[in-house]
């Protein structure tokens, strides 16, 4: 599938480089994997959307999700009781926090990675048409891929927020104060986030 998704890419436009990924960069993918994988297992067909999308067989407008999915999941999905659905939100919430610097973290670094690239590239007298190319497209799939966990935690903040109210209506519980707080912490820290460079489009706390 990634060799096919590249080929479909090509054909679409998209950046593709041939250059391996550094160590730096195959620590921020597998960060953000974690991230744009809805997180519960019964989401079959957003987990399909995403995996189509990651391995680019499918294009980024084609693989958005349906912020209820979560919600809808939780509450036809059985549990032993009620207060069990606001655990597992709460778990969740939490999960994602814990998520944010880690990730972050090393989006600074192949950030830092990059422009290392693009100032050898600009030193360079002898670089050839195919290593320019090469150095473009790893940068902006870089670009692209800290801009999709980004749309993620946002997206994931607002499907947490819908699912908690779904809950409250379906089986109002006090366990619901703590899921609110752990929203708002959540919250609070994708807010602290500040850009690193206009270009890039990678933020840091």
């Amino acid at each position: 599938m990634p060799a096919a998704g590249a080929a479909l890419a090509r054909q679409r436009g998209e950046p593709v480089s041939a250059y391996p990924l550094t160590d730096d960069e195959q620590e921020m993918r597998a960060l953000g994997w974690a991230v744009v994988m809805p997180p519960l297992q019964e989401q079959w067909r957003d987990r399909a959307l995403v995996e189509l999308r990651r391995t680019r067989i499918l294009p980024a407008s084609r693989a958005r999700l349906d912020r209820a999915s979560y919600a809808d999941t939780l509450l036809r999905t059985p549990y032993r009781s009620s207060a069990a659905r606001y655990a597992r939100l709460k778990d969740d919430v939490e999960a994602d926090t814990l998520r944010v610097e880690p990730f972050f973290q090393a989006a600074s670094r192949v950030a830092e990675g990059d422009r290392a690239r693009d100032g050898v590239a600009a030193r360079l007298a002898d670089l050839r048409p195919d290593e320019s190319a090469d150095v473009n497209a790893r940068v902006e799939e870089n670009g692209l891929m800290i801009a999709w966990v980004r749309q993620s935690f946002e997206e994931r903040l607002a499907a947490y927020r819908y699912a908690l109210e779904r809950l409250m209506l379906a089986t109002p519980d006090r366990a619901s104060a703590e899921v609110e707080a752990a929203l708002d912490a959540f919250e609070a820290v994708l807010r602290s986030l500040r850009p690193l460079g206009p270009r890039r489009g990678v933020f840091k706390g």
